[in-house]
């Protein structure tokens, strides 16, 4: 084989690689907006929902202190909440939250700032809200997967005890939603 015919090779190689890729991101693109609810008589989504890996891209992120932690917290429900250090709506929602909490912690609640965890230490901080999970993405990749993933911030991601995705909220929630996410972010709830 020529050097001509083992590069034309390699790249219709590259091509169906970078299509099938582009295919299954289309099918995970598509369950996104899916709110899959619970099953009946239980407080978990069902097996068809996607799983917080799925839907946000990487099982893992960056804490603090820099460590690889996973996302989420196995065996527990719980809300992620993509936010960014630039997001007014992110702040709005963090004020609402705080004024909510009234100095009761949140321990439910994980903040995926898109610049990184520390960036939302100052923004947590401000609106008196104690106890979340600050998380940052793993590296550019998952930076770059959330970003082109999601319109924009925040979002908000319920999962249930198994990891599975509940419901999707991108934008600022309306009144009865925030009200749904913090109880599930207190732990009063299990599902919004």
């Amino acid at each position: 084989m020529s050097l001509g015919t083992l590069s034309l090779v390699l790249v219709a190689c590259a091509c169906a690689l970078l299509v099938g890729q582009r295919l299954a991101q289309r099918e995970v693109a598509a369950k996104l907006g899916t709110d899959f609810g619970v099953v009946a008589g239980t407080d978990t989504a069902p097996s068809a929902a996607l799983t917080a890996q799925q839907a946000l891209g990487s099982a893992t992120a960056r804490d603090l202190a820099g460590k690889t932690v996973p996302l989420i917290v196995k065996g527990q429900p719980g809300i992620v909440m993509l936010s960014s250090r630039t997001c007014s709506w992110c702040k709005k929602a963090l004020k609402d939250f705080g004024n909510m909490a009234d100095g009761r912690p949140v321990p439910r609640l994980t903040v995926l700032t898109l610049e990184g965890a520390a960036e939302g230490v100052p923004m947590l901080e401000q609106e008196g809200l104690r106890g979340a999970r600050l998380l940052g993405p793993a590296g550019s990749k998952e930076q770059a997967l959330l970003l082109f993933r999601y319109p924009g911030t925040p979002t908000f991601v319920a999962v249930d005890r198994n990891g599975r995705v509940v419901h999707t909220i991108p934008g600022y929630p309306v009144q009865p939603e925030l009200l749904r996410l913090f109880n599930v972010m207190v732990g009063d709830s299990e599902t919004p």
